[in-house]
């Protein structure tokens, strides 16, 4: 089984959604295709199965993330958060192809269970530095526009960023965005 999701990340990395077939992922595993279908339905199954895996590594990424910058300064740790969130997976073409076809892969529900297991560990985050940061006349709908507006930054800097656009200046500004939000005396 992981040599088949091995091939098919690989396949998806390369040559995309529309391209990928049970055929060319069991070749690419050197196994039957057969065996293919013997774990995955068809290929919207093999990519829902990468969608799962990729979610799953994110929330390790972002919980070890916060967890190693729970006393680096503000700045330090909500950069090395929007690092994790931009760099998983760390392929931007396999990015791309999984957040493109969650809906296809019938997987919404399982990252809607992701951004809040998230969205849970930077609350926890910001409960434990509330002195460094400012009073939100409205926290509920402040950290849900904070979180939606992270998620698709991340995306689009990951892989919709235009060439002359590095990832250091995306991250310096979304960095400063979200400080001027949270943090205390930035205003």
């Amino acid at each position: 089984m992981e040599a088949i999701l091995t091939a098919a990340e690989l396949l998806l990395r390369e040559q995309g959604f529309a391209r990928l077939t049970t055929n060319r992922v069991a070749a690419r595993a050197g196994v039957n295709v057969a065996l293919v279908y013997r774990y995955f339905a068809g290929k919207e199954a093999l990519v829902g199965a990468l969608i799962e895996r990729f979610a799953g590594l994110t929330h390790a990424a972002v919980e070890r993330a916060l967890t190693e910058h729970a006393k680096s300064p503000l700045p330090v740790a909500i950069r090395a958060l929007l690092e994790v969130l931009v760099s998983t997976p760390s392929a931007p073409e396999l990015h791309r192809e999984l957040v493109e076809h969650v809906d296809i892969t019938k997987r919404r529900a399982h990252v809607n269970a992701l951004r809040a297991r998230l969205l849970e560990l930077f609350v926890a985050f910001l409960d434990r530095r509330r002195s460094e940061l400012r009073v939100l006349p409205d926290p509920l709908a402040s950290l849900f526009v904070l979180q939606h507006a992270l998620e698709a930054v991340s995306h689009a800097a990951a892989f919709y960023r235009p060439a002359g656009l590095s990832l250091e200046r995306v991250l310096d500004a979304t960095t400063e965005l979200v400080l001027y939000t949270l943090e205390s005396g930035r205003h």
